[in-house]
C-alpha cells in the first residue's frame, strides 16, 4: 500500500504537469490570440466606417434620418459579428462557423415564433420610414386615436392627441390597418349642414352664404366654396355647405366656427325664419250627421 507522502507526490506530480501544458498551449496559442483580437479591432473600426456611410446616404437621398441610423447600426452589426466569427477562427482553430450558423437556424425558429410580434412591429416600423405614408408633425386618425405624430421608432408610433394625451401604437397596428392622414394634402375640405325655413327664399339664402364663405379668412378660393341643396325635408330646406381650409385642426375648428357664426348674423339680417320641426294639424267640425273618419 502506498505511502501519503508518495499519493501527495504524485497529485503535485500531475497538477504540474497539467499546467505546464496548460500554459505550452497558450504560449503557442498566443500568436493566434494576438492576431483574432487585431482582425476583431479592425472589424469594430469598419463597423463605425460603414455605420458613419449608411447615415450619410441617407441624409444625401433624403431617406428619414431614424431608418438611416438603423439600417448604420444593423450594418455595423453585421460587420462585429463577422469579426467575431473570424477572430474565433484564429482563436480555436478547430470552430467552424458552419456548425455555429446551422446550430443558430434551428434556434431562430424557436425565437421567430416567441418574439414574434417584436420582430413584426420592427418590420413594420422599417416599411414606415421607408415609405413615408406620413411623417413627423402630420395630424392623423388611428382607429380611436387622432392626433399629431411626435414621433417615429422602429417599435412604435406615438401620437399626441387632441386632449393632450400619449397614444403608443404598435406599427403593426399602424402598417395592418387603415389610417387617414388629415394633413396628407393643403387643403382639408369641411362640410356644414344649414337648414332654412320654406317661407324664405331658396336662392337668397343660397347667395348670401357664398358671400360669407368668400369672405371669411381662412377659407381658400381654389377649389371654390359649394352650396348644394342637399334635402328637402318635411320642415326644412337643408344646405350642404362645402370649403376648403388648411387641414391643421386648430384651424379647422376656428374657421369652421366663424362661417357658422357668419351664416347665422346674414340670415338673421334677411329675417330668415328660423328652421324648427313644424307639424300641420288639421280640425274639423263636427255636425250631428257628420261621424269621425
Amino acid at each position: 500500500m502506498a505511502s501519503p507522502v508518495f499519493l501527495q507526490a504524485s497529485i503535485l506530480e500531475q497538477v504540474f504537469d497539467s499546467t505546464t501544458q496548460i500554459l505550452e498551449n497558450f504560449y503557442r496559442q498566443v500568436p493566434y490570440i494576438i492576431m483574432g483580437l487585431f482582425v476583431f479591432v479592425a472589424f469594430l473600426v469598419l463597423a463605425r466606417i460603414v455605420r458613419r456611410i449608411l447615415i450619410h446616404i441617407a441624409i444625401r437621398t433624403q431617406l428619414d434620418l431614424t431608418l438611416g441610423r438603423m439600417l448604420g447600426r444593423l450594418a455595423s452589426w453585421g460587420v462585429i459579428i463577422l469579426g467575431l466569427l473570424i477572430m474565433s477562427v484564429f482563436i480555436f482553430p478547430g470552430f467552424r462557423p458552419a456548425d455555429l450558423v446551422a446550430g443558430l437556424g434551428v434556434t431562430s425558429v424557436a425565437l421567430g415564433f416567441v418574439f414574434r410580434d417584436i420582430l413584426q412591429n420592427f418590420f413594420a416600423g422599417i416599411f414606415i420610414l421607408w415609405r413615408k405614408p406620413f411623417q413627423v408633425g402630420d395630424q392623423v386618425r388611428s382607429g380611436e386615436f387622432e392626433g399629431t405624430v411626435i414621433e417615429i421608432n422602429i417599435r412604435s408610433t406615438r401620437i399626441r392627441t387632441y386632449h393632450d394625451t400619449m397614444a403608443v401604437i404598435p406599427n403593426e397596428d399602424i402598417y395592418a390597418h387603415p389610417l387617414t392622414v388629415m394633413t396628407a394634402y393643403d387643403g382639408r375640405r369641411i362640410q356644414l349642414k344649414v337648414q332654412i325655413s320654406y317661407r324664405d327664399s331658396l336662392e337668397e339664402a343660397r347667395h348670401r352664404i357664398l358671400q360669407v364663405l368668400q369672405n371669411t379668412p381662412g377659407v381658400q378660393h381654389a377649389p371654390e366654396p359649394w352650396v348644394y341643396v342637399g334635402s328637402l325635408s318635411p320642415s326644412w330646406m337643408e344646405f350642404d355647405v362645402y370649403f376648403w381650409t388648411n387641414p391643421l385642426q386648430p384651424n379647422v375648428l376656428k374657421v369652421s366656427d366663424q362661417v357658422l357664426t357668419r351664416i347665422q348674423k346674414t340670415l338673421d339680417e334677411g329675417q330668415f325664419k328660423s328652421a324648427y320641426p313644424q307639424q300641420v294639424v288639421h280640425l274639423h267640425r263636427v255636425g250631428e250627421a257628420e261621424s269621425l273618419p
